[in-house]
């Protein structure tokens, strides 16, 4: 759950403005496949740092929300009607710490930062390449002005764990 969790960090911030991560604010639908066939939809919205996932599907999950919010996330169940305020933990901090990073990426050439590898081919960000896994993003489209690729792929030792696709992107 954790590196879904950090994957969809990954995602929403990297995917989505004129140069991914430059756009403060968006809402876009996710389908989400794990390598073992497991598969969620949700939409994201990040507005002013806040990022906000409402589970579409499966049934089991619909309608709980993840608000992440600084080192905070909260996690509303409506099946049981309650909320839960988390300290976000030590895989999604090290997430943040990528978002970050990426925000301080100037241009649009493979640049290393704090041992993660930022590749870019023709101006576009095609992978992140860290430690743990490597993150590739392909088969770009404009909505409202803004490119963003329809499909992230998140890789561990060249095996592909979990798949995103993205549409509706507003």
């Amino acid at each position: 759950m954790k590196k879904i969790i950090l994957t969809m960090f990954f995602m929403s911030i990297l995917a989505f403005s004129k140069d991914f991560w430059e756009l403060s604010n968006f809402s876009v639908n996710v389908n989400e496949t794990t390598s073992s066939g497991k598969a969620k939809s949700y939409t994201m919205v990040y507005k002013g740092g806040t990022l906000k996932i409402t589970i579409n599907s499966p049934s089991v999950n619909k309608g709980e929300v993840y608000t992440y919010s600084g080192s905070q996330k909260t996690i509303y169940y409506p099946s049981l009607k309650q909320t839960v305020t988390q300290n976000v933990d030590s895989d999604e901090a090290n997430f943040l710490n990528i978002i970050n990073m990426l925000k301080s990426v100037s241009g649009k050439n493979t640049v290393t930062k704090g041992g993660n590898k930022f590749v870019f081919s023709d101006s576009k960000l095609v992978s992140i390449e860290t430690d743990e896994y490597t993150a590739t993003f392909s088969g770009y489209t404009s909505s409202g002005g803004n490119t963003y690729p329809k499909t992230v792929r998140i890789s561990e030792n060249g095996k592909t764990k979990i798949t995103f696709n993205l549409s509706n992107f507003k």
